[in-house]
């Protein structure tokens, strides 16, 4: 087998530990970038479609289509911001907050816990590393 790139390994290791977690979801109808919208929006009284965008990390069309599917299920609500009539707010409804309370032990740190990637590191490996990524983040 050919050595892998060190960047290519990251990748492979995110996108296998993101589907696990998407699988956890799927009995409940809902992506991993919904429920850490429903998350985020729980903590906050709403969200512009901009930081929806920059908090997933993704453009802001792909942002639409993630925000318009969420308001078709009826977890959130846009309404026009009244000092500018071209920005609106994203807000949960009730009807949002029973989708994420309902989701329990299959999204937040339990999920994370249950499929974390760094268990087979000691406390001393995982320091390293955390120090090393750090470095590699700053670069960018």
């Amino acid at each position: 087998m050919a050595k892998l790139h060190l960047m290519s390994k990251l990748g492979i290791i995110y996108l296998n530990w993101s589907r696990k977690l998407q699988k956890d979801l799927v009995p409940f109808k809902i992506t991993l970038k919904q429920q850490f919208v429903l998350r985020q929006l729980m903590k906050k009284e709403y969200l512009l479609p901009s930081q929806i965008a920059d908090m997933l990390y993704c453009d802001r069309p792909t942002a639409s289509v993630i925000i318009k599917n969420m308001e078709k299920n009826k977890w959130i609500v846009k309404e026009k911001d009244p000092e500018n009539g071209k920005q609106y707010f994203v807000k949960i409804t009730e009807i949002g907050r029973e989708k994420f309370n309902a989701l329990g032990g299959a999204s937040g740190p339990e999920a994370m816990v249950r499929h974390d990637p760094l268990k087979c590191l000691d406390e001393s490996e995982r320091e390293v590393l955390d120090a090393l990524l750090t470095k590699v983040m700053l670069n960018l």
